[in-house]
């Protein structure tokens, strides 16, 4: 046994005491003795002991008062009776009161150490029994205050939050998505998913959640209900062998943040169309006069009127930019998706700016293999393309070749604008495609921009459902990748 094990013998005979001492320790028991009742009761005050082997008939104090006492401050300790022939009866007496077993005088020494291994076995089965019993008692306090500070979170939280199940039920909601939802009041749980929301898209990609077996995988869903904008997010969560086992959907209301977005886009769309107005009768005026048709000029007078017309071109461009891009965003821009040869588009943009690569001292290179038509609209792919070849040619002051390379792929279209450039700095790339973001750098102080090209070429590329990427080392240039979907026949 790896921990000592006490046994407590209580007999007035001191050659019982004796007898079973050198017994018990030959089994490698530590043994205590007592001759009585009162003796054996202090003996258990002071230190533990695992069973008690105790006589019935004693002077002061016998078995019977000892049970008394054991079975109220000891009930985990076994009493083994040891009792006389003729008194056979008490000991099963003694039985009914709380004793474990008993023995007979005088004893063979095979069955006092059966019966008290036995006796110490359900001593130590008791013992483990109360403290898995504690443990549990431990662990259901804990998962009952985990349930409850769950509960209190999901009750408090603004956004809404539905869990379903397998088969599409709803199994747990909180008071917010009865809010958001409109609901009188949520239904019995628990509850199809349509009793709260008939949006059958949202239904059918929560569907798909459950049918799938990957444990990342998150949607993003947008629903109007009553006015009210929601965005929903959906997620699976799994059982310990991976099935899925049901849903999380939370609902975070966009109300006012569409509303913001609409009141951007009205005054974008507003002080543009008040701003342009001006500037091309600005810009006519000065074409009027820079073709001398309002008189001859003088070089001083045509040198200060074309850097005027060239910032009012900009401004103009500026004001273009911010219409496309507000307009994109709202969903609001027409893209006339039709049938398109990118490969000409390319070679268009490529001779429209390759006077002015030349004044750079920039080579433009054009490499097209046999491409695929796609659906797009043909303004917007020059836009997008005029943007990344412009941007390549205005990094490369130093000059060098602009690369233009078009490639087919198995699904899609994959065009590449690389320069030989400055570069871009590591923890500027993530940051290129913001609005009004430019790469600041003294190498770059000559590039006028507004910063919006990038911004509004991403934009473009991903209402065509494409994809736009970069890859730059410092010094070394600049990569942007443009993956188109091919056309299906």
């Amino acid at each position: 046994m790896t921990e000592k094990v006490t046994v407590l013998v209580v007999d007035d005979e001191k050659v019982i005491r004796d007898g079973c001492t050198l017994i018990l320790k030959s089994e490698g028991y530590q043994v205590l003795t007592a001759e009585n009742g009162r003796v054996a009761l202090d003996v258990l005050g002071a230190q533990p002991v695992n069973t008690v082997l105790c006589d019935l008939k004693m002077p002061v104090m016998g078995a019977l008062e000892v049970l008394e006492v054991t079975c109220a401050q000891y009930p985990d300790i076994p009493v083994i009776i040891i009792t006389g022939h003729g008194t056979v009866d008490d000991a099963v007496e003694c039985m009914k009161k709380g004793a474990y077993d008993f023995v007979t005088k005088p004893f063979r020494i095979d069955p006092l150490i059966l019966c008290v291994k036995r006796a110490l076995e359900k001593h130590q089965l008791e013992r483990r029994t109360r403290l898995l019993q504690e443990e549990q008692a431990r662990n259901l306090y804990t998962l009952a205050m985990e349930q409850s500070r769950l509960h209190t979170i999901i009750n408090v939280m603004a956004d809404g939050l539905l869990v379903t199940n397998r088969n599409l039920e709803v199994v747990l909601c909180n008071p917010s998505v009865v809010k958001l939802l409109g609901l009188p009041a949520p239904p019995p749980l628990p509850a199809p998913l349509s009793e709260y929301f008939k949006d059958g898209a949202l239904q059918e990609a929560i569907q798909g959640l459950l049918s799938g077996n990957d444990p990342d995988k998150c949607i993003y869903q947008e629903t109007c209900k009553d006015q009210v904008h929601l965005r929903a997010m959906s997620a699976p969560f799994f059982g310990p062998d991976q099935e899925v086992l049901g849903a999380v959907t939370v609902f975070h209301d966009v109300t006012s943040f569409k509303e913001l977005d609409r009141m951007k886009t009205h005054f974008v769309n507003l002080v543009s169309h008040e701003l342009r107005s001006p500037l091309s009768a600005v810009k006519l005026q000065h074409t009027v006069i820079l073709d001398g048709l309002a008189g001859n000029l003088t070089d001083k007078q045509r040198e200060l009127l074309t850097r005027a017309h060239d910032k009012i071109q900009g401004l103009m461009d500026l004001i273009n930019d911010l219409l496309d891009i507000a307009r994109i965003e709202s969903g609001h821009k027409h893209l006339e998706l039709l049938p398109l040869d990118l490969g000409a588009v390319l070679h268009e943009v490529v001779e429209l700016l390759r006077a002015k690569a030349e004044a750079q001292k920039v080579s433009l290179r054009l490499e097209l293999g046999e491409l695929p038509l796609i659906l797009a609209d043909r303004r917007s792919m020059e836009e997008v393309f005029t943007n990344l070849i412009s941007n390549a040619v205005n990094y490369s002051p130093g000059g060098g070749d602009v690369t233009i390379a078009a490639q087919c792929r198995p699904d899609y279209l994959e065009v590449r604008v690389s320069d030989q450039g400055i570069g871009i700095e590591p923890e500027e790339v993530a940051k290129i495609f913001e609005k009004f973001y430019r790469v600041k750098s003294p190498k770059t102080r000559q590039v006028i921009g507004t910063g919006l090209g990038l911004s509004l070429v991403r934009s473009i590329i991903e209402a065509h459902r494409g994809l736009v990427e970069v890859e730059s080392r410092v010094g070394a240039g600049s990569t942007f990748k443009v993956f188109l979907p091919k056309a299906l026949r």
